[in-house]
């Protein structure tokens, strides 16, 4: 079973709170509440009786009852269910859709505090569980593979990484495959994709938001870390139409810091995980969109509307731009250097 949060309980009040917002609902022993490779499911809050969690080879990670409450950080992120819940007792809880739990998180610290250092907390206990998440079949030498591997990472995504220099099975996946569809990932749900992009993965577990050919914006902000999140928020509460566009994960590279310190109105310092998502949770609070990942190739300007092409063949017309692409890291000027990134 999972050596995480799952204990963390919820008070009496803070249990109104959530039904005030949300839907009482009841559940019979056996029945499933959400399972492996749904799309979404609420917060679900306990008010009596127990509910139990398991993986996908049906594992049991984690048991919650009264007053306890199930989510980690795919409740705010839209992404792809990584796991099953079931009643294992007669059931009485409280349901809060994700849209309606932003908004509450937004207006109540006390609650976003206690649910968002938990989902966090989940999440990096999911990581450690073997079998959880996206399943990463590929070689340790493949470019790609090490590239999939390296998203994920950054984007806090449970997955298994099969190599087939060791796992049998895995070598015997990849032989009927083109050199151009390794990696092979299997999505919770039983997809499967073969050579996908950053793209493609991120809009398969449901974190991207696929844009259309052309998109019309008040304000397009070319970088999402904690300079483009704070500017989303300051537009989008205007009323502006504000469009966010990130060519890795949202939160840029303060989300993968483990301690941030010296970030105004955190004197006791914060985890760059926590602080990107509670700048995401803000700004699309504001209806801000965020879209990811989508690589900014050039910038034309106008007189009305400025026009900024991305990858994938998109472009966005806004009428002002913000770029706020942070740093880079620099890299030693080595030969194949890609090929010993990631070992």
């Amino acid at each position: 079973m999972m050596t995480e949060p799952s204990s963390a309980t919820l008070s009496r009040a803070q249990l109104a709170t959530l039904a005030a917002t949300g839907e009482e609902r009841t559940a019979a022993a056996g029945e499933v509440l959400f399972r492996v490779g749904d799309a979404s499911y609420p917060l679900i809050a306990v008010i009596e009786g127990e509910v139990s969690v398991s993986d996908v080879n049906g594992r049991e990670v984690a048991r919650y009852g009264p007053l306890a409450f199930l989510g980690e950080m795919d409740l705010l992120s839209g992404q792809t269910v990584f796991a099953t819940a079931v009643a294992s007792r007669q059931l009485r809880y409280v349901a809060v859709e994700s849209a309606a739990l932003r908004e509450l998180m937004s207006e109540d610290g006390p609650l976003s505090d206690l649910l968002l250092s938990t989902f966090i907390a989940r999440r990096e206990a999911l990581q450690q569980v073997p079998g959880v998440g996206v399943e990463v079949i590929g070689t340790r030498q493949g470019t790609d593979t090490r590239r999939i591997l390296d998203f994920a990472r950054r984007l806090g995504i449970a997955f298994t990484w099969r190599d087939p220099d060791s796992d049998d099975e895995a070598a015997r996946l990849l032989s009927r495959l083109a050199p151009d569809e390794v990696p092979l990932i299997r999505v919770p749900g039983g997809r499967e994709l073969r050579g996908p992009t950053n793209g493609e993965l991120s809009r398969a577990l449901g974190i991207g938001l696929e844009l259309e050919p052309q998109e019309d914006v008040d304000l397009l902000i070319i970088g999402a870390g904690p300079a483009g999140l704070g500017a989303a928020v300051y537009a989008a509460s205007e009323g502006l139409d504000t469009l966010v566009v990130e060519r890795t994960g949202l939160g840029g590279q303060a989300s993968v810091s483990r301690r941030i310190e010296n970030y105004l109105g955190f004197p006791a310092g914060i985890s760059g995980t926590e602080l990107s998502s509670r700048a995401v949770a803000q700004a699309r609070k504001f209806n801000a969109r965020t879209a990811t990942p989508y690589r900014a190739l050039a910038l034309e300007p106008g007189e009305d509307r400025h026009v900024v092409r991305l990858d994938d063949d998109r472009a966005v017309r806004a009428r002002a731009v913000l770029i706020a692409t942070g740093a880079d890291y620099r890299r030693l000027d080595v030969p194949d250097l890609e090929r010993y990134e990631g070992l």
